[in-house]
């Protein structure tokens, strides 16, 4: 059986550095889904691994038109069923052009449709993270700047558009339950104490409110928010974080967020639980 996993999300969102870290997850075969056979083409996310092991992250793309795609068969349990798992890793800029756009490119959204589960990533503090202007506030300012370049589409409208286009083309799935989205707020290891404590629904509620109410009114799609760090750290600000992955590596970092039964959040060392939840593992 193979199921096709989507990511989605506009520049800077985390998701190449998430497809690098996640195949070593899988590949060493100790979360909710391991590898079962060695896929036949890993070139893509052993660059991205490299960039990582050198103590940074992977650059991002900047071609519209870039893809890389990484094909792994998997299975939540030895000796189990087994599942061709398809991630599409289509570039950011992709993405933002689609949504700015309000359509999408037909070959993609049939990639779209041959899906039943997708992620969405949003990246805290994204050096490219577009904020809709506080047009009371900015009257003045406005006025001095005369015709400002625009910055594009605010980012929480183009999450909205993309969670459009996955409602109305994301499959089924096998068991004729809804398609599954996981929603990966990246870079969480960024956040404080307190903000990790409230968790990062309550983050997308303050950060992005559109989006959070999308999500809370959106029919035949399931959802599940998750925080992610993909390396237990911040690479580009940290040198203690980066220091420790050039001196011993990546084994044991990174985690997930998740929210247990009391509702609160807890960090799971277990890269693949966005994926497995979007394919019901």
């Amino acid at each position: 059986m193979s199921r096709s996993v989507v990511l989605l999300g506009g520049p800077d969102s985390g998701k190449t550095n998430y497809v690098g870290r996640v195949w070593s997850a899988l590949d060493a075969g100790t979360g909710r889904l391991h590898a079962a056979r060695q896929p036949e083409d890993i070139r893509f996310v052993l660059d991205v691994a490299d960039h990582l092991y050198s103590g940074n992250f992977a650059p991002r793309s900047e071609h519209a038109d870039e893809r890389r795609d990484f094909e792994v068969v998997v299975a939540s349990e030895k000796g189990g069923d087994q599942t061709t798992i398809v991630i599409p890793d289509i570039s950011g800029e992709l993405w933002l052009n689609a949504a700015e756009q309000g359509e999408i490119a037909s070959g993609l959204m049939d990639e779209m449709r041959l899906a039943n589960g997708a992620l969405i990533f949003v990246r805290v503090n994204s050096e490219v993270d577009v904020r809709p202007l506080n047009w009371v506030t900015s009257k003045r300012l406005l006025a001095k700047l005369g015709n400002a370049d625009d910055q594009g589409l605010p980012t929480q409208v183009m999450l909205c558009e993309l969670l459009r286009f996955l409602e109305v083309s994301l499959s089924d799935r096998s068991d004729g339950h809804p398609p599954r989205v996981s929603i990966v707020v990246s870079a969480w290891d960024l956040v404080d104490p307190e903000t990790f404590k409230k968790g990062p629904k309550a983050w997308l509620e303050r950060e992005y409110p559109l989006l959070a109410g999308r999500l809370g009114d959106i029919d035949g799609v399931d959802l599940q928010v998750f925080g992610l760090s993909v390396v237990g750290g911040d690479l580009k600000n940290d040198d203690a974080c980066r220091e420790a992955v050039q001196e011993h590596g990546l084994d044991g970092r990174g985690w997930v967020a998740v929210q247990d039964d009391t509702d609160g959040w807890r960090k799971e060392h277990d890269l693949t639980l966005p994926i497995a939840w979007a394919v019901g593992s």
